[in-house]
């Protein structure tokens, strides 16, 4: 088996600038690796830019980690996934893309810990200014 993995956009498309993703994980007890949970491409195509804004999560267990696609993936954010947290990045203008070497403006999202049952939810508010 595999881990049930559900994504959405809430708000934004093509060059609309704030971009809301829903991110639901119903875990089998295996782990997620480099999980794009946000295709810069979809949005704002060849642009590798863009600023990690918010997150809300919300879950059973586990740690998950977002970091920001290249050559040599950015470390965005990671927290534990129990219970609810909102961690807003607004008031000092969010977590930016370093762009660094063969960036591609990709959010990524891996997890640690995750028991079979164990089902996490988070919100991700990205800029693309």
């Amino acid at each position: 088996m595999t881990n049930t993995v559900t994504q959405r956009t809430l708000q934004g498309a093509g060059s609309d600038t704030t971009i809301v993703r829903l991110v639901h994980i119903a875990s089998d007890g295996s782990e997620e690796a480099d999980l794009v949970v946000y295709d810069n491409s979809a949005f704002v195509a060849n642009v590798a830019k863009g600023k990690l804004l918010r997150v809300q999560i919300a879950g059973d267990a586990g740690v998950v980690r977002l970091e920001w696609d290249q050559t040599a993936d950015s470390a965005a954010f990671a927290c534990s996934a129990d219970n609810g947290i909102d961690f807003d990045f607004t008031a000092f203008g969010g977590i930016a893309n370093p762009n660094g070497t063969g960036a591609t403006g990709d959010l990524v999202l891996t997890t640690n810990d995750l028991d079979a049952g164990d089902e996490v939810t988070l919100l991700l508010y990205i800029s693309q200014e």
